[in-house]
């Protein structure tokens, strides 16, 4: 929600496991444009960028999660509201203490080819994700499950040591080391999700390169990608086991990276929703019936490298400058007209309540000060020149190319951080597949990304930026954020008063030492087939249900 979901900043609805859902008539509610309109019983979906993998240890965009939610599932399903229901696991329960996590599988339970599915299937995928040696991007959100941060880092060689373990083969246990409010919303986020050891065993690095490289734990099946075309489908999946439940015969997908081609195809009838990704649509639409505003829990920001690669960037005024230099409100409404907003913080609005019932983002926003400011924006930037002892610098700014607000972005950032003296700013666009591969590899200036929430609490945004992170691409490092967001985690999780004050101080360091720069948050504007009843929306975790989906004949 983001790699890391990280979002192709292209506006494509975003992914959750805490936040509230949306059952809509129609995948986003309202009646088509179209002329035309498909009727069989399959949905038309698209995808603005190319699908990376479907191995659920290396995943780690939303678009990937978006197919697996639908093609696996988890321990725990979700309901309509959001609310964690049996998924794989036909019940659970748990220790006062909230440590110990005991889970009864469903009996019988099939892999799409026919190999059995047990409770030892969790136990590898978990031990893979966590293992170093398969560099999970996402293995940071294991922490807390006992031993995973240890094994994780190389300091515990001993995989069996991570706390889940297979009683039977229907019996699942999980030890925690502290209590997890996020932990059941957790299980019915792919990363979490079993995985055919048997299957995956011959495959090495292949699993998950193409759809006949991964086998299906969930209401379809994933057909017909051999790892870089534009078409593939979701197809019932037989051995499901709850296969009656699926009320529609599939989705096509498409991979439609040209906004204008994507809203022509929604408008002939052969898409059955479109977001809306430029200012001209949403100005044309915006008044329409059929147009509707969703929260998409995601934050695009800037990451600086200060890794030392980039002399200037380590020094804490030039970031601070760069900051103040950063016209927020000019981007939100320049790449959505108005409907995005400057961010004040890394958590978005909308996403968290704090322990008295707020809206966690406005709270943080007093501890905060983001605002553009270019008067003291370039006299903190000649005092951090000159403390690095440089007279020029030149920053390159990375984006996706395939993303229909990138350029926009950075050409304002241009014009603004041009006033700086003697900073000389250039523009890089690569596709959205590269980007995440330099971001990977520190292999950057200074990047636009983009996350979007894993579940419904500030730590799926908070938790990218401590010392070492994997999704802490500028390798930016501070021993009080650290601190807090232990403590956030640790500590104080089960209190919501003292876990919301850690994490509102967390908000401050990272503005005060400007460890990022938060530019805005998104909203996903939407038009869709009204005939198209029951696809569940999430705005975190992973983005849609679609086998409760049917296309309607009135």
């Amino acid at each position: 929600m983001a790699r890391k979901k990280k979002m192709s900043t292209g506006k494509k609805v975003g992914i959750t496991a805490l936040a509230a859902v949306i059952v809509i008539g129609g995948v986003a509610g309202y009646a088509t444009l179209g002329k035309k309109s498909t009727t069989s019983n399959v949905l038309n979906e698209y995808l603005p960028v190319d699908m990376t993998t479907q191995d659920l240890s290396q995943m780690t965009d939303s678009y990937a999660f978006e197919v697996a939610a639908n093609v696996q599932q988890g321990l725990l399903s979700r309901t309509s509201s959001g609310a964690p229901k049996a998924g794989l696991a036909k019940s659970w329960s748990h220790s006062k203490d909230g440590l110990t996590w005991t889970f009864h599988l469903r009996r019988g339970l099939k892999w799409s080819n026919g190999d059995p599915l047990t409770a030892s299937d969790f136990v590898y995928a978990w031990q893979r994700t966590v293992n170093p040696k398969t560099a999970s991007q996402y293995a940071y959100i294991y922490s807390g499950i006992k031993n995973a941060d240890a094994i994780n880092s190389g300091k515990n060689k001993d995989l069996s040591s991570l706390g889940i373990k297979a009683k039977n083969k229907t019996t699942l246990v999980v030890t925690l080391e502290h209590p997890m409010p996020q932990f059941q919303n957790l299980m019915a986020f792919p990363v979490f999700f079993a995985q055919d050891k048997k299957f995956e065993s011959s495959l090495g690095s292949k699993v998950g390169t193409s759809s006949s490289k991964q086998v299906y734990s969930g209401p379809y099946k994933f057909v017909g990608w051999n790892g870089s075309n534009k078409k593939f489908k979701l197809v019932p999946n037989k051995n499901y086991w709850d296969a009656k439940a699926v009320k529609n015969k599939g989705v096509n997908f498409q991979v439609v990276t040209d906004t204008t081609a994507a809203l022509a195809l929604y408008n002939k009838g052969e898409l059955d929703q479109v977001t809306l990704s430029t200012p001209q649509q949403i100005k044309k639409y915006k008044n329409s019936k059929n147009f509707k505003i969703y929260n998409q829990s995601q934050t695009d920001y800037l990451e600086y490298n200060q890794t030392g690669k980039v002399k200037g960037l380590t020094n804490a005024k030039i970031r601070e400058a760069l900051n103040l230099a950063t016209d927020r409100k000019t981007i939100a409404n320049s790449v959505s007209e108005g409907l995005d907003s400057a961010a004040t913080g890394i958590t978005p609005a909308g996403l968290a309540k704090t322990a008295t019932g707020g809206d966690f983002a406005k709270a943080a926003a007093k501890a905060t000060a983001y605002a553009y400011n270019i008067k003291k924006a370039k006299k903190l930037f000649a005092e951090g020149m000159k403390e690095v002892g440089l007279k020029k610098l030149t920053l390159t700014i990375e984006g996706s190319s395939d993303s229909t607000v990138t350029k926009s972005t950075l050409d304002t950032l241009q014009q603004s951080w041009s006033e700086l003296p003697g900073l000389t700013v250039k523009e890089k666009l690569v596709p959205f597949k590269q980007r995440l591969l330099d971001q990977e590899n520190h292999n950057f200036d200074v990047v636009l990304a983009a996350w979007s929430a894993d579940y419904s609490e500030p730590l799926t945004f908070l938790n990218m930026f401590v010392t070492g992170g994997s999704n802490n691409d500028g390798s930016w490092s501070n021993k009080e954020y650290d601190a807090l967001i232990k403590s956030a985690s640790d500590k104080n999780a089960l209190s919501d008063t003292k876990r919301t004050a850690d994490e509102i101080k967390a908000e401050k360091v990272l503005y005060q030492n400007a460890g990022v720069n938060p530019v805005f948050w998104v909203n996903a504007a939407t038009l869709s087939n009204s005939k198209v009843k029951g696809v569940q929306y999430f705005s975190s975790g992973a983005p849609y249900y679609f086998w409760n989906a049917y296309r309607s004949k009135k």
